[in-house]
């Protein structure tokens, strides 16, 4: 796989295939279903697989002064883009010039471009509410209507459907997984994305109370959405190791804190995680965080959920 951030420097060799454009927040089973269409369609016709995506986000730009979290870091995306083995991951640099061509240039210049720059694309595989251009004035319809003139095909693939853990039929989009995740609703986050949530992140020095108590912890810094308040049932993986986690996001009520922090109990590991960089998945809500009257009933339930984590949880047991 070639990594490349110029549109303009498409190398030769890769033109002329299949093109999926997108932002790919989380990377779920839409998206899923699509870059597989675009991977298998390319395999078929036997021509290139190029998908194009962007860092940072658009509204970074467009609305620098709203903050919102990824579900994704930089990395997790990348690795989980380049599993469809595309020929070229085309990550293209964000910014004002970039946002200011128009729908019509996009698919003119950067699609199909002039035989020297461009991608080349003879077929486009997008979803139904994929946009273009700026303002976001390319639409599918337009899509479908100036690819035949612009020398490209288009396959335009269905919003993918799943069933949440009460039964309900939803349309999958990053949206959707954001508001589940922000619920703490991880199990069903974790449907959408076709793998459990994970946060990606250093761990870093906290106030060390874990420690005191028995329970030593893993603070979590992380450019994430980070999920509601509570108690879950995770795993942390580094190094090629996973550990069951029993994690606590929220702002330590026992001890009056006021910020919120992301903090994990690793079970079956004894070891100082300080600076290194672990992936905090989240498999199961376990219950809200509130304060008790002390410490010893702190960490009579402490106990209590590092044994629920470790049924909930189905890792094979460190060696």
């Amino acid at each position: 796989m070639k990594l490349i951030s110029d549109w303009k420097q498409f190398p030769a060799d890769a033109r002329g295939g299949v093109l999926c454009v997108g932002n790919f927040d989380g990377v779920h089973i839409g998206h899923a279903r699509m870059l597989a269409t675009g991977r298998d369609e390319a395999r078929r016709r036997a021509v290139p697989f190029t998908i194009m995506t962007f860092d940072p986000h658009p509204r970074a730009i467009l609305k620098p002064g709203v903050v919102r979290q990824p579900l994704t870091t930089e990395p997790q995306r990348r690795a989980l883009l380049a599993g469809f083995s595309p020929d070229v991951l085309l990550v293209v640099p964000t910014t004002r010039e970039f946002l200011s061509i128009s729908a019509e240039e996009f698919l003119r210049t950067i699609v199909r471009g002039d035989g020297h720059t461009g991608v080349g694309a003879t077929l486009m595989v997008e979803g139904p509410t994929f946009t273009f251009g700026k303002g976001a004035k390319g639409t599918v319809q337009m899509l479908l209507q100036s690819g035949a003139a612009c020398g490209f095909e288009t396959i335009i693939v269905p919003t993918q459907e799943c069933a949440l853990t009460d039964l309900t039929l939803v349309k999958v989009s990053s949206t959707l997984i954001r508001w589940l995740v922000e619920h703490g609703r991880v199990a069903d986050a974790a449907r959408a994305l076709g793998r459990p949530y994970t946060l990606q992140g250093k761990v870093v020095e906290g106030a060390k109370r874990g420690r005191a108590i028995g329970f030593p912890t893993a603070n979590l810094e992380t450019p994430q959405l980070i999920p509601g308040p509570g108690i879950y049932a995770g795993s942390a993986a580094f190094d090629g190791q996973t550990h069951r986690a029993a994690i606590s996001v929220g702002n330590n009520p026992t001890f009056a804190g006021t910020t919120t922090t992301v903090e994990a109990f690793l079970l079956d590991f004894d070891g100082d995680l300080y600076g290194r960089t672990i992936d905090l998945a989240f498999h199961r809500w376990v219950r809200e965080m509130y304060a008790f009257s002390g410490v010893p009933p702190l960490v009579a339930q402490m106990k209590r959920d590092v044994d629920l984590t470790r049924r909930l949880v189905p890792l094979k047991e460190p060696a």
